[in-house]
């Protein structure tokens, strides 16, 4: 704790005479204050004033006691999985009429410590499990690929198959910023391999979609959203901080660390959002918030749930067709440490 301010005045007679000093301690920007008015006699270092030292150093060291500093402590080998929810809602004002679309994703990841050092963390991540629904009120069932089906034929179940079990590795500071991710390229040729696609014009002509979802910046904005919550400093209760996350949703974060003890804390964000999805043949830009939810292992520093929910509004434009069309999409992310 750090002391803005130490005063001391005491005054003492020849025939030394009770003195009256009067110690003030204003603690940190807590706005308390204690005040005590000691009186000394002919000792020099009487026992209630040996009493009172002992207080303020205790008092001291309550307020450094409760600073903490948050952050990942994992071990080589330490293994985790992690089931992601995706849920969104799509509004689409297409000439008067509102387009619905409902898209759902479900994932599972397998985390495993690697490599530690005083300042970094590296994971290997698999993808052992994916599910994608997309459906509208008017227009119906749009997709529906689950890599747990071995026998669906469709191209997009296929695809996701092809992520499967092939290993991306991942650098993390020990706030949750990830430094690096590689393998994502790996990923795209799982999926091309794993639908059939060999054609290398087909495959040119598709790398770079996919590149968008699945390549190794693309894979760092996503997975920063469920690692990159933690300050670089130590915090108390009620102490926030700030952040930010770059790619197709860019946003400007504070954190709150809302309650914490030996085991468990809480951690409550806010944040400015843009959501952005440009091509050739379409761009999309919507702003909007986004709240957080954060209950986290105070030993690990890993979360155990995690809830997102953002509302993004503004203009998707179709270049083909010189068409803008007002857009909103409500969403809501869960991440759920499975063991």
């Amino acid at each position: 704790m750090n002391y803005s301010s130490t005063s001391f005045n005491c005054k003492n007679t020849v025939n030394n005479t009770v003195a009256k000093r009067l110690i003030s301690l204003n603690m940190n920007d807590n706005l308390k204050k204690i005040s005590f008015f000691v009186f000394l006699k002919k000792d020099p270092i009487p026992p209630f004033m040996k009493a009172v030292t002992f207080l303020l150093v205790f008092i001291s060291s309550l307020g450094l006691s409760a600073q903490k500093m948050l952050n990942y402590n994992l071990k080589v080998n330490d293994a985790f999985k992690v089931e992601q929810q995706a849920k969104q809602h799509i509004t689409q004002d297409i000439q008067g009429v509102d387009q619905i679309i409902d898209n759902n994703l479900k994932s599972t990841m397998q985390f495993k410590v690697i490599k530690v050092t005083p300042d970094l963390i590296t994971l290997e991540m698999v993808f052992t499990h994916m599910q994608m629904t997309m459906s509208s009120p008017t227009l119906g069932e749009l997709l529906n690929a689950d890599t747990a089906i071995a026998d669906d034929t469709d191209m997009t179940s296929k695809m996701f198959r092809g992520t499967l079990n092939i290993p991306v590795t991942m650098v993390l500071e020990k706030t949750g910023k990830i430094q690096s991710i590689s393998g994502g390229d790996n990923l795209i040729s799982g999926m091309f391999k794993a639908s059939d696609i060999t054609d290398k014009a087909a495959i040119e002509a598709n790398k770079a979609q996919f590149e968008k979802q699945f390549g190794s910046e693309a894979l760092s904005n996503s997975f920063e959203q469920m690692t990159y919550f933690l300050p670089a400093t130590p915090v108390r209760v009620d102490d926030t901080w700030q952040n930010v996350y770059q790619g197709d949703l860019k946003s400007q974060n504070q954190w709150r660390l809302k309650t914490h003890n030996e085991n468990a804390y809480e951690v409550l964000g806010t944040a400015n959002t843009t959501m952005s999805n440009i091509d050739e043949n379409v761009t999309m830009v919507l702003t909007g918030t986004q709240k957080t939810i954060i209950h986290a292992n105070s030993k690990t520093g890993l979360f155990k749930n995690i809830s997102v929910n953002g509302e993004y509004v503004g203009d998707t434009q179709i270049h083909a067709a010189n068409m803008t069309i007002p857009t909103k999409i409500t969403s809501t992310i869960t991440y759920k440490l499975l063991n």
